[in-house]
């Protein structure tokens, strides 16, 4: 019985560290402060609220 408990407890542990040391993760691509493009300054409309 022990040796079952034993087994599920390495599956378990050796999953998690598979998918947390995993290199080929979509959040690794993803890079969400960086921006290609700039922000075009002309079409910036400002309004006056005094």
């Amino acid at each position: 019985m022990k040796t079952k408990f034993y087994l599920y407890l390495l599956a378990a542990v050796s999953s998690i560290l598979f998918v947390s040391c995993n290199p080929d993760s979509i959040a690794d691509e993803d890079n969400p402060y960086e921006t290609e493009q700039g922000v075009d300054k002309s079409k910036i409309k400002t309004t006056d609220v005094s």
